[in-house]
C-alpha cells in the first residue's frame, strides 16, 4: 500500500506547496473520508492519527496531527460536509492532483474498516466536484484495491511507520 500513497502524498504535498496551500487539505480528505458514516468513531480516529502522523513526515509531532484532526472536524462540523467536500474538490482540481487525492482518500477508506457504501459515495463525490469521471474514480478504487493485503487492519500496518513497503 505504501508504493502508491507515498507517491500520492508527496504529489500532493508539492502540489499544494506550488499552489500556495498548506497541506491541511490532505487531512480534511482523510477526515470526510472517515466521517462519511456519520460520527467518527475512536477507532477510525486512531486510524487518522496513525496514517496522517505516518504520511505527513514523521517531524509533525501526535499532538499537531491529533490538532489538526481535531480542527477539520470541528470545520466539517461548522460548515457541512458537503461544502467542505467540494472545497477540497476545487483545491485538488487547482492544484492539479485530483488522482493522488483520490488515492489518499481510497487508502484512509481501506485502512479503516474497508471501503464502505458511505465512504465510496463521499469520494465520488469529491472527486466528481473535481471534474474526474466515474470510470477513472473505478479504476483508482482497483488500482488501490489491487494493494490492499488483507484486512483492515492490514492495510493500516502496511501503512505503518513500523512495517517496510509491501512487496505487491
Amino acid at each position: 500500500m505504501r508504493e502508491i500513497v507515498d507517491p500520492a502524498i508527496d504529489q500532493l504535498c508539492r502540489a499544494f506547496d506550488r499552489g500556495g496551500y498548506n497541506p491541511s487539505p490532505i487531512v480534511d480528505l482523510g477526515v470526510l473520508v472517515a466521517s462519511a458514516g456519520g460520527k467518527v468513531s475512536m477507532r477510525e480516529r486512531e486510524v487518522l492519527l496513525d496514517v496522517f502522523q505516518t504520511l505527513l513526515d514523521t517531524t509533525l509531532t501526535p499532538e499537531l496531527v491529533d490538532h489538526l484532526v481535531t480542527a477539520s472536524l470541528d470545520v466539517i462540523e461548522a460548515a457541512g460536509a458537503e461544502p467542505r467536500a467540494r472545497l477540497v474538490a476545487a483545491i485538488l482540481a487547482d492544484c492539479d492532483a485530483v488522482e493522488p487525492g483520490i488515492r489518499v482518500a481510497l487508502a484512509i477508506a481501506f485502512a479503516s474498516e474497508g471501503l464502505s457504501t458511505a465512504e465510496r459515495a463521499v469520494i465520488y463525490r469529491i472527486a466528481g466536484a473535481a471534474g474526474l469521471a466515474p470510470s477513472r474514480v473505478e479504476a483508482l478504487i482497483e488500482e488501490v484495491r489491487a494493494h490492499v493485503d488483507g484486512d483492515p487492519v492490514s492495510v493500516r500496518m502496511a501503512l505503518s511507520p513500523k512495517s517496510p513497503p509491501s512487496t505487491r
